[in-house]
């Protein structure tokens, strides 16, 4: 995490001035010159570049984006698959192209696994698998799998980690968090997407994904909340062959569940499928607050028997309490459609400011979502209006968490999957028994004690400091040095302007001074002329004239 804080600091996000160079190069050459300027950042610019962005101009804004993305390689492919959740905070044509980035990459040597492998586990491969498959199951940007066989017989999945991916890494996202703070410093239009919020969720959720350490313990905590559903599979992690760059899992051999075609012809009950994989989601969203943050076709599994295995916990969400009961709210809010409920949910989730304007708020969510009210729940898409009123949200100041995000496009992904499955699939339905115990949980006995509890402990505590606070306050009442400090946020304003005043005054007391020594000098019939006029009356007058136009035209600081 070092690295992370380190990247934070402007000084160390220039270090690296090749590959900055690199950067701006890549970006001028796909048609942003003008932002290259606008953020002061010309002399890195190669004049070449101006004329070959010129040919791209039939290339739409978000299709530029992407292609530097991709040129510019794992790190800037990462930014772009998280910008692709933020539907909050950028148009859907942005999100569209995001989606499309892919992580196309050349496969490691088979020299350099087995290298990384020896150096991570301290053993020669032979030593710890019975064989190993030299051609990968897959590549991408931050590693790549390979299919093994234990000892044991055993048969695992490995994934290692590019070496020196982590440096290159630590390089782009200094330099992004330097970008960062010139978007928002010199292009005020970016600010309403908060570039250097965004960097930062990016900064923890790479340092997790380069971390195997993390995901393996993901899985872990994972499988312990869903051993309470049996159909659930998640690989096993094998600990004592695991470090943060080489990570050894169970292998789930089964039928991708985007893959119509082979389910059907291996007879698998799909709505069944579809109803597990909603009661596990709920399960780990609502009650666990841990859960998969990166659901898709590729992650899903049908294995023998209708069980559903599930694979990838490299990037995984989490919610406190609180924010599982606002989550349980909305989705009550959105069955009874409660939208008046949905929006104060908003305001309390996303730390609305006491300057927003409410009623606008809930008039748009209204107004918005109106032609959703009176459907029956199967045509309802929860992820969806989710996703709508967040934008609305984001438009009226109330910033949600990223968390959240991954929550809504969640929620998107199960409905369009569970749909896909089954024609009839009504995610709704399915949650308002489990939804409503939730909010009913809230008021229960058990949980109000709790509460009360924590209450009484604060309270206890607050108790107990309380009087040193006092004493400690009547003391420095009674020092000598005790002052207070008022402060008042228009005093400066008015500071300023007297300030600016004042030399505006001094500037028309020397002009006026001036005119008038030039207007004595024109009595004067001795001495130097300049024409017909006196020489000093042309140098008083043409100072005071040059001091009119600085008067006129320059803003006083």
């Amino acid at each position: 995490m070092s690295w992370i804080r380190r990247g934070l600091q402007i000084g160390q996000a220039v270090k690296n001035v090749q590959r900055l160079r690199h950067i701006v190069t890549v970006f001028s050459k796909h048609g942003f010159v003008d932002v290259v300027d606008r953020l002061d950042l010309g002399k890195f610019l190669p004049a070449r570049w101006a004329a070959y962005a010129e040919q791209q101009a039939d290339l739409s804004l978000p299709e530029r984006l992407r292609m530097s993305f991709e040129e510019l390689g794992p790190t800037f492919v990462k930014l772009g698959q998280v910008l692709s959740t933020r539907s909050d905070l950028l148009p859907q044509n942005f999100i569209d192209e995001f989606t499309k980035l892919q992580d196309t990459v050349q496969p490691l040597a088979i020299e350099v696994v087995m290298a990384t492998i020896e150096a991570q586990l301290g053993k020669k491969v032979e030593e710890v698998y019975e064989d190993f498959d030299p051609i990968p199951l897959g590549a991408a940007s931050i590693g790549q799998v390979h299919t093994a066989t234990l000892k044991t017989g055993e048969k695992v999945v490995v994934k290692v980690q590019r070496p020196g991916i982590d440096t290159l890494i630590e390089q782009d996202v200094a330099i992004l968090a330097f970008l960062a703070g010139l978007l928002e410093k010199y292009i005020p239009e970016t600010r309403m997407i908060q570039p250097r919020v965004i960097v930062n969720e990016f900064f923890r959720t790479l340092s997790f994904e380069l971390d195997y350490r993390v995901e393996s313990n993901n899985m872990t905590k994972m499988a312990s909340n869903l051993a309470v559903i049996p159909e659930i599979t998640i690989p096993k992690v094998y600990r004592d062959l695991s470090t943060d760059k080489v990570l050894t899992l169970e292998r789930l051999e089964g039928i991708r569940v985007n893959d119509l075609k082979a389910l059907d012809e291996a007879g698998v009950d799909r709505k069944k499928v579809v109803e597990i994989g909603t009661r596990a989601f709920f399960k780990t969203v609502m009650i666990d607050g841990l859960f998969h943050g990166d659901l898709h076709g590729g992650n899903l599994f049908i294995l023998p028997g209708n069980r559903l295995g599930i694979i990838d916990f490299g990037i995984v969400g989490r919610l406190s309490q609180r924010s599982r009961d606002q989550l349980a709210a909305m989705v009550m809010a959105l069955l009874t459609e409660d939208y008046e409920m949905l929006c104060y949910q908003y305001a309390e989730l996303g730390s609305a400011g006491p300057a927003i304007d409410f009623e606008a708020f809930q008039r748009e969510v209204r107004n918005t979502l109106a032609p959703y009210m009176g459907l029956a729940l199967s045509d309802l898409n929860a992820g969806k209006i989710l996703i709508e009123a967040t934008q609305i949200a984001v438009r009226h100041q109330i910033q949600v968490p990223g968390d959240w995000m991954l929550v809504f496009k969640a929620i998107l992904t199960i409905e369009g999957m569970g749909r896909t499955l089954d024609p009839d699939f009504d995610l709704l339905a399915m949650s308002e028994d489990l939804v409503s115990d939730l909010v009913k949980n809230q008021y229960s006995m058990q949980r109000i004690s709790k509460d009360l509890m924590w209450v009484a402990k604060d309270a206890a505590s607050l108790l107990q400091i309380l009087p040193r606070q006092i004493r400690w306050m009547f003391r420095k009442f009674n020092s000598n040095d005790f002052a207070f400090e008022i402060k008042v946020p228009e005093i400066e304003g008015i500071r300023r302007q007297l300030e600016i005043n004042g030399k505006r005054t001094s500037m028309s007391v020397v002009i006026a001074g001036l005119l008038v020594a030039g207007s004595l000098g024109l009595s004067y019939t001795q001495g130097q002329f300049i024409g017909d006029y006196p020489a000093l009356t042309v140098i008083y007058v043409s100072i005071a004239a040059a001091f009119t136009v600085l008067f006129l035209f320059r803003n006083p600081k």
